[in-house]
């Protein structure tokens, strides 16, 4: 509930309101409880050694009264952007999410990650292997407490969510249940590269915001203009880290922020990692990624409790790729959210702050599955659930498979006149229409890719006039409702014209109302480059719902002109209905401005879309994953 909330997320929602991007990963900590008012808890704020001598700044909260042989289950939190933090010169208050977990009967844990906050160390790698590897000693340490029960629950928002799930691939025995969320299942395809395409215009302020957080606090904020402006829009002014108890606790900190110089910065690789197959030292796409350890996580076992939104970046093809990919007991629900369902993101209805209700009904879900894995030690049961809320019909669905049961792939093929028409093949004549790159035409500045870049929420105006702009084939006003509930795909026929050899594509789906209003529902992209589809047999099965594709430089290729190629691009998934009356529509671009590097970055280009015919090179098609009703 919103009482029970961070300075963490108090500081991003202050930054939703003045800045589009601040960090890649969000300023969120554990999912709150419902706080129950009761007394502060007893803090205890100290350094926890690692085996190689790294300290890592550590916050143990435990209810009052605790008593050693108190068996308590703990909560454990690991944080990418300080744990708490304080005005410089002063000590520090408690945690809210803290204070609701021990009214729950929990000891809550939360540590700064190394090289990062008051935590020794230097970060050879965002989400980097040794990085996570302390959440193994992080937890034998606190099984061997005398208060604590021995099963410890790693749970975040965020970039703590990435961490809380890679910790299940550690084989750690104390680690009995997860709780991650709005998570990146896999940081490339979910949230940096999605396509192979760079989201560049929300970099610049995270990297900035990254060099203020990981060296000296207020007094880097007064560096320049630009970092004096940045921290008075996030409330870091005169802020630093909370130094560990004790009166070495301020000369610590600062021996431990010297070693921060150093580290590695995201943004670099990402700009750097232009192939899935990049490696440099320590970082690599492959090591911060749960799918590239599917085999590891499995074998831990660890149950999962996972929640993500619809329309918050990628994170909800994540727990599609987690579903499908991982045999663990799972309880996923995907819902009408932004990144950390803060705001209700439904592309129908306003946007609006989470009620204390729908809050404390997210968060008790998390509390339910702790008490069963955490605080009681039930063994997995092997039951695996999806809950998924669907657009347009404000009704969530439970199923134990995915694809949904009755769903069957309905193929919609471009036409002249900017027509879509179901059927794969038709009797019309093929031709082609011309499309421009518009730097113009974007998604807005409360997209999907901002949202989780800001914790903001997530708006999209009518797309009329956009579209209007680009190429859009829309159906006749459909004579039944149709739901539209997974992974959806379109295959382009496109002829590269001048500028296209280092182009890219981007596609949207949308519903038409009666009224000519066009509602955004989602899209997909590609780097014509990684265009090249392998073996299907390829595919492990975390990236069973997408096309067959590596993003390896070994296989990336400029884009021939002049004649067809065939392009399939991934739609991210969404459950929608449409009704009867509205049209279906696809809306082709080569440029997302908002959101998106351009390709090329001179921001010329063109191509020839094909349609009509009997399908082959030039055909191109809409593939959409219809539920029988």
């Amino acid at each position: 509930m919103s009482r029970g909330r961070t300075a963490h997320q108090r500081l991003r929602r202050t930054a939703a309101a003045a800045v589009a991007a601040l960090t890649l990963f969000g300023l969120g900590a554990a999912p709150a409880v419902a706080d129950t008012g009761t007394a502060a808890p007893h803090l205890q704020s100290r350094y926890v050694a690692m085996p190689d001598g790294v300290r890592l700044a550590v916050d143990v909260y435990l209810p009052n009264g605790t008593e050693p042989g108190a068996e308590l289950p703990t909560v454990l939190v690991t944080q990418r952007y300080w744990r708490a933090h304080v005005l410089a010169g002063q000590s520090g208050g408690t945690s809210g999410e803290a204070e609701a977990w021990n009214a729950k009967g929990y000891a809550y844990v939360v540590a700064d990650l190394r090289g990062t906050g008051a935590s020794f160390g230097t970060l050879t790698s965002e989400l980097g292997a040794d990085l996570v590897a302390d959440s193994g000693p992080l937890s034998d340490w606190i099984a061997a407490q005398p208060w604590s029960n021995g099963r410890v629950g790693t749970t975040g928002v965020s970039y703590g969510g990435d961490t809380a799930m890679l910790a299940t691939a550690l084989g750690n025995h104390h680690i009995t249940a997860a709780a991650p969320i709005s998570y990146d299942f896999d940081p490339y395809e979910d949230l940096v590269r999605p396509g192979g395409l760079l989201i560049e215009p929300r970099l610049a302020p995270y990297a900035l915001l990254l060099r203020i957080l990981d060296q000296a606090g207020g007094t880097t904020c007064e560096t320049s203009a630009q970092t004096r402006q940045l921290c008075a829009q996030v409330g870091l002014t005169g802020l630093t880290p909370r130094p560990v108890d004790g009166p070495d606790g301020p000369a610590l900190m600062a021996a431990a922020r010297a070693e921060h110089a150093n580290n590695a910065n995201l943004v670099d690789m990402a700009q750097q990692g232009v192939h899935r197959d990049y490696r440099n030292g320590p970082q690599s796409w492959t090591v911060g990624s749960v799918g590239e350890q599917t085999d590891a996580v499995e074998d831990g076992g660890v149950p999962v409790l996972t929640r993500a939104g619809w329309l918050d970046a990628g994170t909800a093809n994540g727990v599609l790729s987690q579903f499908s990919g991982l045999s663990n007991t799972q309880d996923d629900w995907i819902g009408p959210w932004n990144h950390g369902a803060g705001w209700l993101a439904d592309p129908f209805r306003p946007a609006r702050p989470l009620t204390p209700a729908e809050h404390e009904q997210n968060d008790q879900r998390v509390v339910d599955f702790f008490d069963r894995y955490v605080r009681d030690g039930a063994r997995p049961d092997g039951r695996r659930q999806v809950h998924y809320y669907t657009f347009n019909e404000d009704v969530w669905r439970t199923t134990s498979r995915w694809p949904v049961p009755g769903t069957r792939t309905r193929p919609f093929r471009l036409g002249a006149g900017n027509t879509l028409t179901e059927g794969r093949t038709g009797s019309g004549p093929a031709g082609s229409d011309l499309l421009s790159l518009d730097p113009t035409a974007g998604t807005g500045p409360l997209d999907r890719w901002n949202t989780n870049l800001s914790g903001s929420k997530v708006s999209y105006p009518d797309r009329a006039a956009v579209d209007g702009k680009l190429l859009s084939y829309t159906t006749a006003p459909l004579t039944e409702p149709a739901r539209v509930t997974g992974n959806g795909r379109v295959t382009l026929g496109v002829t590269g014209l001048a500028g296209s050899a280092n182009g890219a594509l981007h596609v949207y789906l949308e519903d038409v109302a009666p009224d000519g209003r066009a509602t955004y529902l989602t899209e997909g992209q590609l780097a014509l480059a990684d265009r090249a589809v392998a073996d299907s047999g390829d595919n492990p099965d975390w990236r069973r719902l997408r096309t067959p594709r590596s993003y390896a430089a070994t296989d990336a290729t400029p884009f021939p002109q002049g004649r067809a190629q065939r392009v399939v691009i991934d739609l991210q998934p969404v459950s929608v209905l449409f009704r009867a009356g509205d049209r279906i529509r696809l809306t082709v671009a080569a440029a997302n401005p908002d959101s998106f590097q351009l390709l090329p970055a001179d921001g010329r280009a063109q191509y020839r879309i094909g349609y009509g015919g009997h399908g082959g090179e030039s055909g191109s098609v809409l593939e959409l994953p219809l539920v029988q009703r």
